[in-house]
């Protein structure tokens, strides 16, 4: 087993031999030197696993103080933007359109972010990289992960002008690698060849863990490396995915969502966009495997917050950044859905057994009727929720 340190911070990785590749390991090494690198609050080092019992073993282990975990899925519109913060370190997981870079930042200004310990480009495409690079303009970051190829377009041109400045070297994914971001750890499963006819293969994907809870990122990574991720061996069973390629029918196949059984989705897409972003191959497989459905087109910016053992949906309807500081539109254990049940084009909230709930997909759920009402739903006059 060979294992990389950080000193500076304590930020570890360690990588199973059979996946290591010298020469990239060369220029992780030198990435890692290089930078500030991290928030790791005990500065220990985890095991890279591939059985799932071991997995699961050494997270309850490093994570067992069960710190709260947030995770930020910033309505971007037709784009993919997510913000982690676990106990003051932070990480952005793209950043969304240039017509949206404006809003992540002042995102995450509101989270009182200072700087970012992690970003990760999952790809070059303009609607995940504009706001990236707009993050990276305006905080300083310690390791930046991105894939291995390079785009014909502007902003690609900009994200690798501004790290050239900044003397931040792109850190590499190598699929097992483990890095600490406070009291959580997360696994790169993605992508796993080096060439791809298309470029949303090439996408980074992670598997985030705090304590019991862990949540799968895969960026737009379609059909391809879906079954890649599968045949890595490493475990993909999650409480929460970010649907892959805002829901497109070209991701988040049978095969992948049976390994990953999520109890929730969230889907990034823009409202009435020309992608018809999900698809309705898609949102039937998701609603064939009983997953909570959450979208940023219906919702606005959607927060999920877990303390190792349960998680919760803080949603904000007004879709205006304030994250945690605005109004909650739902909270909701995704171990046991709430008691109640709002339809979010009626504002009307019912028992479960009502006649009138709406279809999965048009559902948000709440644990008391107070909650509901706080978040501006009205009881419906048939089954009469108290």
């Amino acid at each position: 087993m060979l294992i990389i340190w950080a000193a500076r911070g304590g930020k570890g990785i360690i990588m199973d031999k059979k996946i290591f590749n010298i020469k990239k390991f060369i220029a992780l090494f030198l990435a890692l030197s290089l930078s500030l690198a991290g928030c790791s609050k005990d500065g220990s080092l985890l095991q890279n696993s591939t059985s799932k019992n071991q997995e699961k073993n050494a997270s309850n282990v490093q994570t067992k103080s069960g710190e709260d975990l947030e995770v930020h899925f910033i309505d971007v519109g037709q784009g993919s933007s997510t913000l982690i913060e676990s106990s003051g370190c932070y990480m952005l997981v793209d950043g969304g359109d240039s017509k949206y870079t404006s809003k992540v930042v002042s995102y995450l200004d509101s989270q009182s972010v200072d700087k970012l310990d992690y970003i990760i480009a999952t790809h070059y495409d303009a609607d995940h990289l504009n706001g990236v690079v707009g993050a990276l303009d305006n905080y300083d970051a310690d390791i930046v992960i991105a894939p291995d190829y390079k785009a014909e377009s502007k902003i690609y041109n900009s994200f690798t002008s501004l790290l050239k400045e900044k003397g931040i070297k792109i850190t590499y994914p190598e699929t097992g690698a483990k890095y600490k971001i406070g009291d959580a750890e997360f696994t790169i499963l993605a992508p796993n060849d080096t060439h791809y006819d298309d470029a949303n293969d090439y996408s980074v994907a992670i598997k985030l863990v705090n304590g019991n809870n862990s949540f799968i990122l895969t960026g737009d990574a379609e059909i391809e490396s879906e079954y890649e991720m599968l045949e890595t061996g490493i475990d993909l069973s999650c409480d929460v995915y970010l649907a892959g390629h805002h829901g497109s029918k070209y991701s988040s196949s049978q095969a992948f969502l049976q390994a990953l059984e999520p109890d929730s989705v969230v889907i990034s897409a823009g409202k009435d966009n020309r992608y018809g972003h999900p698809s309705e191959e898609t949102m039937a497989r998701l609603n064939a495997a009983g997953c909570d459905i959450y979208r940023t087109d219906k919702l606005g910016d959607i927060i999920a917050i877990s303390d190792g053992k349960n998680i919760e949906f803080n949603v904000n309807k007004s879709s205006g950044g304030n994250g945690k500081k605005g109004n909650s539109a739902g909270k909701n254990n995704i171990k046991g859905k709430g008691a109640y049940i709002g339809n979010i084009n009626s504002k009307k909230f019912h028992e479960k057994d009502c006649g009138s709930v709406p279809d999965e997909e048009n559902r948000v759920y709440f644990n008391t009727a107070d909650d509901a009402e706080d978040a501006g739903y009205n009881a419906c006059g048939n089954c009469n929720p108290e």
